[in-house]
């Protein structure tokens, strides 16, 4: 049987379409490898939303020309968001390369006749735990943020369709999965026009699916959470307690030059209805170190909300421009980026601390992922540390006794 191997640079949705493509493959014929060097066919499953991370993704194409040239008959694909970006100069600067499949290419990829067989090939999940998977349910962005280039690479917002999500969540579950992880650049503004469906009746009709313990979702924007979905969250405990809300500025100027659509009130505003749905809600957030126009002031008012919000943690990066614009290069050198970043890190680290000692003596849903080893509900790392044994797929009311870097470690309830 030939072999494939996937390379996968980015966020969980590139996840998701390397497990996609690996399902198709397998219609072809090939199974999934670990080891490039027994493999027919590399798949580079590329990212673009920062520089570094394209980068990386093309000088690992680089390496892989010898790869190809040590056996006859090997062939590379490069795909994804830095395909769709480069897609014009790829073969010239690469000419052994044999294919190229840009990120708005998946659409057709990844058609309604082909979701139907790909659920008989759970063989190619190669992401998570074996009792989770993801769900895409929405591809593209309508959102015009400034530094961002999503919308460039995977066009405009579109939903799928109502029914078809159901059917593949079942699909899943029936082969084991006990928790979904929604995907979307903006996941919570779902809507199937055509069935007048919001995001709000997706996870509501979601959580009636039996076997389905527990239902994330990544990644929310700020400007569509709803009455309806605060209503829904503070009944529905199957919906994961960690909310990830990126916000990447704590300065309403900052988020205005990023043209976000909204004020650090009214994002602070978003977790305290979060909060006072169920207080044991834990929030992590994106933040970007270095904007165009960032004073040190703007800065500490980063600093200061996040303190406000106590974030469980956060993925901090260094602004990295998309374009040529000279506006849209940063006015900071890159040493005062990196010495902002390493603040911002330290600070989150120490809110973080504060946070996982605070879960001491709590109550926390775990869903185990192997034996007495899981997640709890609100995000966290969680070790069983009693005699009984939790199996893999079981949930668990978990007492945590204490916390040791980011696990919390607990017995179960009799």
């Amino acid at each position: 049987m030939k072999k494939l191997h996937i390379i996968t640079y980015g966020c969980q949705m590139n996840e998701d379409d390397s497990q996609r493509l690996a399902q198709l493959y397998a219609l072809k014929g090939y199974e999934i490898s670990d080891n490039r060097e027994d493999s027919d066919l590399v798949i580079i499953n590329s990212c673009t939303v920062r520089q570094h991370a394209e980068d990386k993704a093309v000088s690992e194409l680089g390496r892989l020309r010898k790869w190809k040239k040590a056996k006859q008959g090997r062939k590379i694909i490069f795909a994804g968001c830095a395909a769709q970006r480069l897609k014009k100069d790829l073969k010239k600067r690469f000419p052994f390369l044999d294919s190229v499949i840009g990120a708005k290419d998946y659409k057709d990829l990844f058609s309604r006749q082909d979701s139907k067989i790909l659920s008989q090939y759970p063989q190619a999940k190669i992401f998570n735990s074996p009792i989770s998977d993801y769900l895409t349910i929405m591809r593209g962005c309508s959102m015009k943020c400034s530094y961002c280039i999503v919308p460039a690479v995977r066009g405009p917002a579109v939903s799928s369709d109502f029914e078809e999500i159901l059917n593949s969540a079942k699909n899943k579950v029936s082969t084991g999965i006990k928790e979904l992880i929604l995907l979307g650049q903006t996941v919570n503004c779902y809507k199937d026009r055509e069935k007048n469906k919001t995001f709000t009746d997706l996870l509501k009709a979601l959580s009636e699916i039996d076997g389905l313990e527990r239902i994330k979702f990544m990644s929310p924007h700020p400007l569509f959470f709803t009455k309806d979905f605060f209503d829904l969250f503070s009944k529905e405990k199957k919906i994961s307690r960690h909310i990830h809300l990126p916000v990447q500025s704590g300065c309403d100027k900052v988020l205005s030059a990023m043209k976000r659509g909204y004020k650090c009130a009214d994002y602070l505003q978003i977790i305290e209805k979060l909060r006072k749905a169920d207080d044991s809600v834990s929030i992590s957030t994106d933040f970007i170190v270095g904007f165009p126009g960032e004073t040190q002031k703007d800065f500490e008012e980063t600093l200061k909300l996040a303190e406000k919000a106590k974030f469980s943690f956060a993925f901090c990066f260094k602004y990295s421009p998309r374009t040529d614009k000279p506006s849209d290069i940063s006015d900071i050198s890159d040493l005062q980026m990196s010495k902002r970043l390493s603040i911002l890190l330290e600070k989150v680290k120490e809110i973080s601390k504060k946070v996982f000692e605070g879960r001491i003596g709590k109550t926390e849903e775990v869903l185990a992922e192997k034996e007495n080893y899981g997640k709890t509900s609100s995000g966290f790392n969680c070790a069983i540390i009693d005699s009984r044994k939790v199996k893999a797929g079981e949930k668990v009311q978990v007492k945590i006794e204490k916390t040791a870097g980011n696990k919390l470690y607990g017995k179960v309830l009799k």
